[in-house]
């Protein structure tokens, strides 16, 4: 047994990412002929990706820090290519490689994780909704409830449309006296 080469999450285990890259043969003439410090390391450089595109480091230290079960498919997907990067010592791995081809869906994957257009989490069908998400807010706060042009009627409680308006007698525009939303 070695000793971990690096510290952090690991997404999978060096036995799934050797398992998945052995094929039939055993592993001969593939990357699964890495050493065990050789593969972690693979998979360290997938899940430190992986949880840099999440936002958060799934260390199971809480029920909100299980890891979501595509994290596995995606650290090893991303781990295979870095094993495999490693195995053909850093020469080019060919476009049209299922290696290569994994690696590219995987990042694919994680930019739309990162973009808020899909989920790590989804929920069992019918909770369409009841998923827990990350609210991704790029806008800074610079507006407030007076910027919304609404206000509050005071006849009925309700949220109603209000705009300055225009009056010759004071040059400018003027509030219209209700009390303002915000």
């Amino acid at each position: 047994m070695t000793t971990p080469v690096a510290s952090g999450t690991l997404y999978a285990t060096v036995a799934d990412l050797r398992n998945v890259m052995s094929g039939t043969d055993s592993g001969t003439g593939t990357a699964a002929q890495l050493t065990d410090a050789q593969l972690e390391l693979a998979l360290y450089a997938a899940s430190n990706r992986v949880s840099v595109y999440a936002g958060n480091v799934y260390d199971s230290s809480g029920p909100d820090a299980n890891p979501p079960a595509i994290l596995h498919d995606l650290a090893l997907d991303l781990a295979r290519f870095w094993a495999a990067v490693t195995y053909l010592k850093w020469k080019a791995v060919e476009t049209t490689s299922p290696v290569y081809i994994a690696y590219k869906d995987a990042m694919a994957i994680l930019q739309d994780v990162r973009a808020g257009k899909i989920l790590l989490d989804p929920v069992t069908a019918p909770g369409i909704g009841s998923e827990t998400g990350i609210i991704i807010n790029r806008v800074p706060s610079i507006f407030t409830g007076r910027d919304s042009n609404t206000r509050i009627d005071p006849l009925t409680g309700g949220l109603e449309a209000d705009s300055p308006f225009w009056t010759p007698r004071t040059g400018g525009l003027v509030d219209s006296g209700g009390p303002i939303y915000g």
